[in-house]
């Protein structure tokens, strides 16, 4: 209960700014046809209209570049007027319509093509009153969504661009945030995991942008090159927290760290500059403190062939200095590419291509198609006024999770109670269309305004805007706000009991599944480091990390089901499985040893065999294999750059200091590659250990 508490205290957190152009633009959407039908006499009418550009916007998301938002309207669109056609069909037919309503939620669940805004179009419009025909109820309703759709692209001459640009914007500023945090004295893993997420999911927003913009060719390279680009940064980055927190715990002083604090932050400024302002004026002093941190590591360097200075820790901060290197080179690449910009032609934007559809499986279509049936038969029995309430409270509040369903049925019955009382307020202070026209466009103005900023309050405001279009002939009065707040309640303790009854949990059988998979993956990419193709590491780092994804994901949902909860140990196994990310993204970082075995190639192997025996322990619930000596093979490496460091020192004496001789390439590649291998292998044992079946 606690926790529902906290999930309904975040929902009434804005979590970013209102969006006041927006919310004007839906509320003129929506009254322009409530004015027009008072004005005229054709009040039904004009409620229909507003009806359907209301259910329209459901299927808009305005960060979409305008190509695909418009085709996401216009498919709404045509969705709410079949549903208002149906609907307006099945009228004359009660008992059908119980069934034909349940369908189609059943159907909606299975197919997200059918929003939830076309099954409430079906369910609204059988309960309306029956003023028009079919074929003049959906030509209505089609002319609301359309009207909505052009007044929402309206604009689109003059913001074209401004998706795709503010995409890259979030993308570079989140990195910048990163490369940051990455060059300060290392942060908590809970600080740090907070950035990279952020820009984690900056990038894959900005390359979403990017794949649905159709733009001239010359424009697509330099967008493929930009995008390319902030990824290497991120891998980048993420390997110099791993070095920078391995030679900060060498014997090698902390006089370099504040000239990698300055460097780092230069090239984050730099990289923030030229996202937001397209500028590159702050390229030169960033790449002037990268060149002050060379000179410190050269120094070092020069210190440990006299014996100043340990020579692996020396080794270890060069590689710190050439991740630094290559950021500094993609932060001068992309703000070239922001100085010479990206332009479209002021031409209509192009639709996105039709991709095959994809359904949706598992059982919550089936208790929705279930429950919403039930709703309609109840409603149809009882010869309920306010029917509709009722069935569009078990419509919009079952959802495929209990504790969502909880959260849903909660904020409903608060945004009904609060809005049908306001509304029985202005009704009764100030009868009349016009009026009511008044309080609903205040009540659109806010409601998407905060849509996107909070639920919570998206919800208060949407409930009174809904019930006074469905409902915008008929009279308003306490009894009747009474009733819906009472058929709300009603409705939400329907969802409940569904959701509680009927296939409440599923998602601790998939748990296996996914952990195998998470396994199975993270073992692909440390044994693809042995090579170090640099494309296959990269689509490994991928799998992996998508992997690792879907299985937090049903930890989530897992928490979500009646009395569920996620072990502990689950959760901290994605942590390491992160971790061993991060360290696998350093390893790569380091130059190759040019040895087709060794060491490396042997520690790597040994992980890699370990993470694919407890997958396949997890799998079949056998005993896991047992361990091999990945200690001793560690130690082995360890004494492997003793003595390569030795043989060195040895060539120095000789005069061979400046030369790159197979030796000094073995001990850049050993000294570096030895903390991201330790770091890898401890966290792959850790990761096998909390996902190893437990006995």
């Amino acid at each position: 209960m606690r926790r529902i508490a906290e999930a309904l205290r975040g929902d009434f957190v804005l979590s970013g700014r209102p969006s006041w152009g927006y919310s004007l633009l839906c509320a003129l959407g929506i009254c322009l046809p409530l004015v027009a039908g008072v004005m005229l006499g054709h009040v039904p009418q004009g409620a229909a209209m507003a009806l359907g550009g209301y259910l329209t916007v459901f299927g808009d998301a305005p960060g979409l570049p305008y190509g695909e938002r418009a085709r996401k309207l216009l498919v709404a669109t045509l969705m709410v007027t079949l549903g208002s056609g149906l609907g307006a069909l099945i009228q004359p037919y009660p008992w059908v319509a119980a069934v034909v309503v349940g369908l189609v939620a059943m159907a909606g669940g299975y197919w997200p093509v059918i929003s939830i805004s076309s099954v409430l179009s079906v369910a609204l419009t059988y309960f309306a009153p029956s003023s028009m025909s079919v074929p003049a109820h959906m030509a209505i309703t089609a002319a609301g969504g359309l009207l909505m759709t052009l007044l929402l692209l309206g604009l689109w001459p003059v913001r074209r661009l401004q998706p795709l640009r503010t995409a890259f914007e979030e993308a570079g500023t989140a990195l910048a945030d990163l490369l940051e945090a990455a060059g300060r004295a290392p942060l908590s893993d809970e600080s740090w995991e907070v950035l990279r997420r952020c820009a984690v999911t900056a990038l894959d927003d900005a390359a979403k942008a990017f794949s649905l913009y159709r733009v001239s060719e010359e424009d697509d390279r330099a967008l493929q090159r930009l995008l390319a680009t902030l990824t290497r940064i991120l891998h980048e980055t993420v390997a110099l927290r791993v070095l920078r927190a391995a030679a900060a715990q060498t014997g090698v002083g902390t006089d370099w760290t504040e000239e990698l604090h300055e460097a780092a932050g230069a090239l984050a400024r730099a990289l923030r500059e030229a996202v937001t302002l397209g500028g590159s004026a702050g390229v030169p002093a960033a790449l002037g403190a990268v060149g002050r941190f060379a000179d410190r590591v050269e120094e070092i360097r020069r210190a440990a062939h006299t014996g100043g200075a340990p020579l692996p820790a020396a080794a270890l901060l060069g590689q710190v200095r050439r991740c630094l290197d290559r950021i500094g080179m993609a932060v001068r690449s992309v703000a070239q590419q922001a100085v010479e910009g990206v332009e479209v032609g002021p031409r209509l934007p192009r639709f996105g291509r039709l991709r095959k559809p994809v359904f949706s499986t598992g059982h919550h279509p089936v208790r929705l198609g279930l429950a919403v049936t039930l709703a309609m038969v109840l409603m149809l029995v009882t010869h309920e006024h306010y029917a509709k309430w009722f069935v569009v409270t078990v419509i919009v509040s079952l959802r495929p999770a209990y504790r969502d369903t909880v959260e849903r049925v909660v904020l409903r019955t608060a945004g009904t109670a609060v809005g049908a009382a306001g509304a029985a307020v202005v009704l009764a202070v100030a009868p009349g269309h016009f009026y009511l026209i008044v309080f609903i466009a205040v009540c659109a103005v806010l409601g998407f305004a905060l849509r996107g900023a909070s639920y919570g309050y998206w919800t208060i405001f949407a409930t009174p805007l809904s019930l006074m279009l469905s409902d915008f002939s008929l009279p308003l009065d306490w009894g009747a706000a009474a009733a819906r707040v009472a058929l709300t309640i009603a409705g939400g303790a329907l969802a409940l009991l569904f959701a509680r009854l009927l296939w409440p949990r599923g998602q601790r059988a998939k748990l296996t599944g996914r952990a195998v998979d998470m396994l199975g993956e993270h073992a692909a990419l440390v044994r693809s480091l042995i090579d170090q193709d640099p494309d296959e590491v990269r689509a490994r780092l991928t799998s992996a990390s998508v992997a690792a994804d879907r299985f937090s994901d049903s930890l989530d949902r897992l928490d979500k089901e009646p009395g569920g909860s996620a072990p502990q140990r689950l959760r901290d196994a994605v942590t390491a499985a992160r971790r061993l990310r991060d360290n696998a993204l350093a390893l790569f970082a380091v130059p190759p040893s040019g040895e087709a075995s060794g060491p490396t190639a042997a520690v790597l192997d040994m992980v890699a065999d370990r993470l694919e025996n407890v997958a396949e322990a997890v799998g079949t619930e056998r005993p896991e294999a047992p361990a091999d000596d990945l200690d001793g093979v560690l130690d082995e490496l360890g004494a492997h750059v003793d003595v390569l460091a030795a043989r060195r020192l040895d060539e120095v004496a000789e005069g061979a200091a400046d030369q790159m001789t197979e030796v000094r390439r073995g001990i850049m590649h050993a000294a570096a590659a030895q903390p991201a291998l330790k770091g890898l292998s401890a966290e792959a044992l850790r990761l096998a250990a909390l996902t190893a079946p437990r006995r």
